[in-house]
């Protein structure tokens, strides 16, 4: 076997101490998956949980990671934003991801979505009318290994995984649960590129479905 054509190197910097990024160095590969449903890289946009007290009036969120209720147990606010499918405008939703163990918020790329479908970080959590909540729930190796450099230079071995998912449409004011499905993020390519948190294994990558592949799902709830 040849060996691997010298290829440029990128190099990004990313919040210290809770990002890294580590790239590819196989140029046989043509291609890769962007693990769009963010996995750890979401915001909780006010950080630790904490609600609107009874005496404030009718209980709100007061950051992204209290909507964890709403896609576990069915639990809403009775503070936000009524939700009326019959109105044929947008009712802006805030997506929640659960790449295996914690639910944060998560912001697509700029053109996943049409604007205003998805709240952002900067959003209030308190305006969304629906929550969407993406959840792994399975993972299985797929036995391809892919060579990659972290951004230090060092290069190291990733196993990818594929997963299966569960995507839920739910009303935040109410919790009712709107729409829900399972599918499968599968992929026989290495990742062009990695985003880890600190302490999580880099070694492992999980193929999980992307924002683009769900946008039909939610469509007729956000935008009827």
């Amino acid at each position: 076997m040849s060996s691997t054509p010298s290829t440029p190197r990128a190099r990004a910097w990313i919040t210290a101490g809770l990002l890294s990024l580590a790239l590819c160095g196989c140029s046989s590969l043509t291609g890769g998956t962007d693990g769009g449903t963010g996995g750890s890289t979401g915001g909780n946009n006010g950080g630790s949980p904490s609600t609107s007290s009874a005496a404030d009036g009718p209980e709100v969120p007061a950051s992204s990671l209290d909507l964890e209720r709403v896609c576990t147990d069915g639990l809403g606010y009775p503070g936000m934003p009524a939700y009326d499918r019959t109105k044929k405008t947008v009712h802006p939703a805030m997506l929640m991801n659960n790449p295996g163990d914690t639910w944060s918020q998560f912001e697509p790329p700029a053109g996943d979505f049409p604007k205003g479908w998805i709240l952002g970080y900067s959003d209030k959590p308190a305006d969304a009318e629906l929550v969407v909540c993406v959840e792994r729930t399975k993972a299985s190796p797929t036995g391809k290994k892919c060579d990659m450099e972290s951004d230090d230079g060092k290069p190291f071995t990733v196993s990818t995984y594929n997963t299966s998912y569960r995507l839920k449409v739910v009303e935040a004011r109410t919790g009712k649960e709107l729409s829900k499905h399972t599918g499968e993020a599968k992929s026989d390519e290495c990742p062009m590129y990695i985003f880890t948190s600190e302490g999580e294994d880099k070694g492992k990558h999980y193929n999980e479905v992307r924002p683009k592949d769900y946008r039909k799902r939610v469509q007729p709830f956000i935008a009827p």
